[in-house]
């Protein structure tokens, strides 16, 4: 080959490269720009040759796959006008290391923060929500080893599941830390690496699975204050009544089980906490039930607001729900181990630069954060990346506060007490379900045939 067709190839392959680069979700490179994508791969340690697909295409690729409305990832990379490549994609997704997913995962939370310093604060404390779910996956022998098969009442789950345990900003309703493993392993154990990231004085809000008085003392020592409801266990009549601070609201002295202090001496006898009574419609019902705070001045932190932030810890719920239905971290598609950890950061990755939009949206026109749509700003962003992939340079920073515009504009009406019951009004399909791994299936029918 000679030195002149060394030199088209190289330029068509250079060509190639920034066709592809240009068509990669343009609404959100505003956002997470180029230039930070190479500094923290730099900062990793982790040097790539000038290939085709680029760490920055990888990124917005994965990302792209919990937007597009498929979820997978063949259906993100045909979204910019590209086919085939199954192959390289999939060792490109296999070199990015994990590290790096993290890093820019850290880089946003800093950055969001930094944009909304002391502005989305409640008394001075960041109000932080805290639950777990479970994610499924392919039925492969690795994952299944990795992660397990979850057993419930219903029976032995078909495909392998992980929990996760996340941490969204309940004001600005930005993940600021989660945690993966398989399902074996239980929430609370989880939780103390998104607990342990969290800064001194955030609040966290939970339900009553992260209660206990053990717990209450991991909280304090981590200097994190705590809202939730007690568990279901707990007399309040049995706990030893300190001072009344008004009608419902008490401090009172509760012990530690002695099984906690055994494998942990350094835990006191006994811990204060606040215990609040309040009402609230679960279910379609109405229900008198406690609430436990680190708070205890009754004067600084009014009961009646930190009933309300209780009531606010379903937001949890619904972003938990977003970021498995509108961004496809409900059945991830990765074969491997790492691959299942890095799609799932991606999902979240992509969650955020969604309400980060939201963000930036809401305060530029002046808008309620709650009332904007998450699935507006997914078909937005879609759209608007494909039309600034094709337009002048110029007209892009009018492109993108134009999608600011009309995702301002996409108003969820506010429906308090919504209840609608868990049931399924389109018939399924009449297939028996398949309850052993297709890979055994196709061994059987050939053994049969």
């Amino acid at each position: 080959m000679t030195n002149r067709d060394i030199e088209w190839k190289q330029k068509k392959l250079e060509h190639m490269r920034q066709e592809i680069e240009s068509g990669q979700l343009n609404a959100l490179r505003e956002l997470l720009p180029n230039e930070t994508i190479r500094q923290i791969c730099e900062d990793c340690g982790y040097y790539f040759r000038t290939r085709l697909l680029t760490p920055l295409v990888t990124i917005f690729h994965m990302i792209s796959a919990g937007i597009s409305r498929e979820g997978s990832f063949q259906s993100a990379w045909q979204m910019i006008g590209q086919s085939g490549k199954s192959g390289l994609l999939s060792e490109a997704r296999k070199r990015l290391p994990l590290e790096v997913w993290k890093k820019l995962h850290e880089w946003m939370m800093n950055q969001i923060q930094k944009e909304n310093e002391g502005d989305k604060r409640w008394r001075g404390h960041r109000m932080i929500g805290l639950d777990g779910t479970f994610v499924s996956m392919s039925d492969e022998p690795a994952l299944v080893e990795h992660f397990g098969r979850w057993n419930s009442r219903h029976g032995m789950s078909r495909f392998p599941n992980a929990r996760v345990v996340v941490a969204f900003d309940l004001e600005t309703l930005i993940n600021v830390g989660h945690q993966a493993g398989p399902c074996r392993r239980s929430e609370q154990e989880l939780s103390k690496e998104p607990i342990k990231n969290l800064d001194p004085g955030d609040i966290i809000v939970f339900d009553r699975l992260y209660s206990g008085a053990n717990l209450y003392v991991a909280y304090q020592r981590a200097g994190i204050e705590f809202i939730g409801r007690i568990h279901a266990c707990l007399r309040i009549e049995r706990l030893k009544v300190i001072q009344v601070l008004g009608a419902g609201d008490l401090l009172v002295e509760m012990p530690l089980e002695p099984h906690c202090r055994r494998r942990d001496p350094s835990l006191p006898k006994a811990i204060q906490i606040r215990v609040i009574q309040t009402r609230a419609k679960i279910e379609g019902k109405r229900e008198d039930f406690w609430i436990a705070t680190s708070l205890l001045d009754a004067v600084k932190y009014p009961k009646q607001e930190l009933e309300a932030w209780q009531k606010k810890r379903w937001k949890i719920e619904t972003l938990i729900g977003e970021m498995k239905v509108w961004l496809g971290a409900d059945i991830l598609r990765s074969k491997s181990v790492e691959g299942i950890y890095k799609e799932l950061y991606a999902r979240i990755i992509g969650l955020n630069l969604i309400h980060w939009l939201i963000l930036k949206a809401s305060q530029k026109h002046n808008k309620e954060l709650d009332h904007l749509s998450v699935s507006a700003t997914l078909r937005l962003a879609a759209s608007y990346s494909l039309k600034m992939s094709v337009a002048p340079a110029w007209r892009l920073p009018l492109l993108y506060e134009q999608m600011l515009e009309h995702i301002a504009a996409s108003k969820v009406s506010y429906r308090p007490n919504r209840l609608e019951p868990r049931m399924k009004k389109r018939e399924e399909k009449k297939y028996p379900k398949l309850k052993i791994s297709r890979t055994e299936w196709r061994l059987m029918q050939a053994i049969a045939a």
